[in-house]
């Protein structure tokens, strides 16, 4: 049995290590087989939900909560490592990685060769839920949210406008529009962000979403 479970844990590092930028891999190798071994024990310990006594459930809040910093850190590293990939665009990044934290900020990242100004957000999402469809909106400004004195955001540069619920179990879309100001020129842009059961949709964007310009604002 100890076997077989170090074979599963050397299995899962293999595959999370695949799942990382090659840079984040191997500087976090020691954090991604100590997430394994974390992630294995939560498991193994969920495998008793229902039987074990209600006085060990602080052991598994434990586990849970070292696994989720490290999910937070790799996320963080991840989004730093792609991000130097990204050229000729304005994106939303969200950091992301297995059982990270709820909340995840939302970053508006520039990388044109231009100074771009934020100016505001709004946010229209909606989910399937048992008798229809839940929906949600809101909106926030560089002044209301207290960020105006950092909106001008430098080539290379990103500043956070919002945050992310990883929490939501199910289907779930957010239509994102912000109104930025590049060379003196103001429009508003937006980009679809979907999650299915809790997941961001495509993996394969590590967590960023390009902007798209509709209009003249």
């Amino acid at each position: 049995m100890r076997q077989s479970i170090h074979d599963e844990v050397m299995k899962l590092t293999s595959r999370l290590a695949q799942r990382c930028h090659p840079r984040v891999a191997e500087q976090y190798a020691a954090e991604l087989a100590r997430y394994a071994r974390l992630d294995t024990a939560c498991d193994a310990f969920n495998a008793f939900t229902g039987c074990r006594p209600a006085d060990d459930a602080d052991l598994f809040d434990s586990l849970a909560q070292r696994r989720r910093c490290i999910a937070d850190l790799l996320a963080g590293a991840n989004l730093d490592a792609f991000e130097q990939e990204k050229t000729d665009g304005v994106f939303l990044a969200i950091p992301f990685f297995g059982w990270c934290s709820d909340k995840q900020p939302v970053f508006l990242v520039n990388r044109t060769s231009q100074a771009v100004t934020y100016m505001r957000r709004r946010l229209y999402a909606f989910a399937s839920a048992d008798d229809g469809i839940d929906e949600y909106r809101t909106a926030g400004s560089a002044f209301a949210d207290g960020i105006a004195a950092g909106a001008v955001i430098q080539p290379g540069e990103r500043l956070q406008i919002d945050d992310y619920s990883m929490s939501y179990d199910g289907d779930f879309v957010s239509i994102r529009r912000v109104v930025l100001i590049i060379e003196g020129e103001r429009a508003e842009w937006f980009v679809s962000v979907s999650k299915l059961a809790g997941f961001l949709w495509d993996e394969d964007l590590h967590g960023f979403h390009e902007l798209k310009r509709i209009q003249d604002t």
